[in-house]
């Protein structure tokens, strides 16, 4: 019976992981928790790619950068890569500047 209750508690704890992996990775995809389709479509920046470096564009103008830095995608973490690589939107300078600032470092 104990092996039975341990088996099941193991099988609970594993399908607990497996659920907030996955959450956790959804949140690294570009889909940020708390943020609707419609606050998405507020947003004035997107970060994105341009020539292998972060690039900061007007959500109206995806086809050309405001500015292109020169933080390399290559020196990101995998979740950062794909965050930019599916497009960010950012709200705001100050968080277009707190973002470029954290991506930089």
């Amino acid at each position: 019976m104990r092996i039975v209750i341990r088996i099941i508690i193991c099988a609970f704890l594993a399908a607990a992981a497996v659920t907030m992996v996955t959450f956790t990775l959804a949140g690294f995809t570009g889909s940020v928790p708390g943020r609707t389709a419609a606050a998405e479509q507020d947003s004035l920046y997107v970060l994105g790619e341009s020539n292998g470096n972060v690039a900061v564009y007007t959500r109206d103008d995806l086809k050309n950068p405001v500015t292109v830095t020169d933080i390399e995608l290559a020196g990101l973490r995998e979740s950062d890569r794909a965050m930019i690589a599916d497009g960010l939107p950012v709200e705001s300078p100050e968080e277009v500047a707190r973002l470029l600032e954290d991506l930089g470092s």
